[in-house]
């Protein structure tokens, strides 16, 4: 699991843009080229779309349609970022997990 500290900086949000590439560079290290650049793609959406409290009320769908990437890959994505423990997702939502 990768450790996110809390940045009051950016709101109740525990990422800072500045801060983010290196973690979302870290979670798709073992990941090809296309999906660590759109994973990063998903995360800077999740970030400006998401509420203050770090949950994305978007279906994959409308992030698909949004982002113009394949479900599949989403899926890949979204998983990756479960794995690492930054998302989880529960009922049709996505939410960041936060330390």
């Amino acid at each position: 699991m990768i450790s996110v500290k809390r940045n009051s900086e950016f709101g109740s949000l525990p990422f800072s843009e500045t801060k983010n590439a290196d973690i979302w560079r870290e979670c798709f290290s073992s990941e090809s080229e296309r999906i660590a650049e759109l994973g990063e793609k998903f995360m800077r959406y999740f970030m400006k779309n998401a509420t203050r409290e770090g949950v994305l009320f978007k279906t994959i769908k409308e992030i698909t349609g949004d982002l113009n990437i394949p479900h599949q890959t989403l899926s890949r994505i979204l998983k990756t970022l479960e794995d690492q423990q930054i998302i989880y997702r529960r009922n049709g939502i996505i939410g960041l997990w936060k330390e």
